[in-house]
């Protein structure tokens, strides 16, 4: 007998089988009497025809069960994992009992301490076979730092990384060395030789399936860069751009990603205070463009601002909680109306020690209450006076001061959408 796991993706293609095979099965079994025993579990099948001779020992959230046995007739409910669920009689024959693995069912996702166990109960007693319930297919929410090469260490943040099967990056390198922590939400693995981040995204698979691609998926491909701080820094305004645009921290505790990056070295000032020191502010004073434009296919000033994303690699120590702190996106559009756009940077950095992490900001948050981008072509035309500015700001919102090093590096507009 063969062993198999059920997917829920399978089901989903099978789905008009299953209820013309489980009708079929039903009709040509002779009218079942209570037989005044307890159940018993022999297998669990799929109630294809043609897999009528196999076994699953796992199934996928979603899926559905053909549970085969006796005295499955008079079964009351079903328990998986503890979860109860009911037993619809027009789907239950002394040998066969057709039940759905609701989402609600809990998986180690939930609960890492899950029996991994199906049972059936009717009012003799109850039966209980060893099966496993596979939490859904992961999602992979942030690639910790999208600037990362070959040979160098990359996690990813995300759900469901349970049971991973192999780490697939762009290029079609596989992996199958890594490391998962214990609540299924982050995966870390050496990027391997081979890796193109032009072709394509990091796919997670698992027994419950893969990773769909998308735009938190995706590497550095190489455009797109507003400042690099090195050989394109279209440098305007805010720190002291001869102290701290630099390739050193105090005491070493930030190393440099790709040479140079702009420092933020205080106490960030409480409730919105301001400072030169945390201000970032790209244009060319002569109009020269500061946003990217080629390639064309990806920089269409037609495209959505939706499609777009501005992202940059950031640095974080501090002994402080980032809980309020932001970063801030600033651009001033043709009519001189300053847009801007704040994500919390507790969302990106996963740890205050000087680890690197990208930061994302979707373009189409810009606002000043309902002045919006339509698109990419808003954000190319610079204010009154051509002048193209990007401003990267550090906001504390928070009561009291929060004492930090950051590091920035790396400043630039992607098309999230198009590879």
């Amino acid at each position: 007998m063969q062993q198999y796991t059920l997917s829920g993706s399978r089901i989903h293609h099978f789905l008009f089988f299953l209820l013309l095979g489980g009708l079929a099965l039903l009709s040509s079994c002779r009218e079942d009497e209570d037989t005044g025993a307890a159940p018993v579990i022999e297998r669990v099948r799929f109630t294809d025809p043609a897999t009528a001779d196999s076994s699953f020992t796992k199934a996928t959230l979603g899926s559905t069960l053909a549970i085969v046995g006796k005295n499955l007739a008079s079964a009351q409910y079903v328990l998986l994992n503890n979860y109860k669920i009911a037993v619809n009689p027009v789907f239950a024959t002394d040998n066969h009992l057709i039940v759905p693995v609701l989402d609600s069912v809990p998986t180690v996702a939930q609960d890492p301490n899950v029996p991994n166990e199906l049972t059936v109960v009717n009012r003799y007693g109850q039966a209980t076979y060893k099966f496993q319930v596979l939490p859904p297919a992961p999602v992979v929410e942030q690639v910790g730092n999208q600037f990362v090469k070959a040979g160098e260490t990359v996690t990813l943040f995300g759900k469901y990384f349970f049971f991973v099967e192999e780490v697939t990056f762009p290029g079609g390198v596989t992996v199958t060395d890594f490391t998962t922590n214990a609540n299924g939400t982050a995966l870390t693995v050496k990027v391997p030789e081979g890796f193109d981040p032009t072709k394509g995204d990091v796919i997670v698979t698992t027994q419950s399936g893969s990773s769909m691609p998308g735009r938190t998926s995706r590497f550095y491909a190489g455009e797109g860069i507003v400042s690099n701080f090195d050989d394109i820094f279209p440098w305007g305004w805010g720190l002291d751009k001869d102290k701290n645009v630099t390739t050193v921290t105090p005491g070493g505790v930030i190393q440099p990603l790709d040479n140079k990056f702009a420092l933020i070295n205080m106490s960030l000032p409480e409730n919105y205070g301001w400072s030169n020191d945390k201000v970032i502010n790209l244009v060319d004073w002569g109009g020269n463009q500061t946003y990217p434009t080629t390639p064309a296919d990806k920089y269409n000033p037609e495209a959505p601002i939706a499609n777009f994303d501005a992202r940059m690699e950031v640095a974080v120590v501090t002994q402080s909680s980032l809980a309020g702190v932001q970063l801030q996106v600033f651009y001033q559009n043709k009519d001189n109306v300053e847009m801007t756009a704040n994500v919390d940077l507790k969302n990106f950095i996963r740890s205050t020690d000087g680890k690197w992490y990208t930061v994302s900001v979707p373009l189409s948050s810009l606002a000043n209450g309902n002045v919006k981008l339509a698109k990419y072509g808003d954000i190319l035309t610079g204010n009154k006076d051509s002048q193209h500015h990007f401003r990267v700001v550090i906001v504390n919102t928070t009561p009291a001061a929060v004492p930090a090093i950051i590091a920035i590096d790396n400043v630039r507009v992607v098309n999230a959408v198009m590879q």
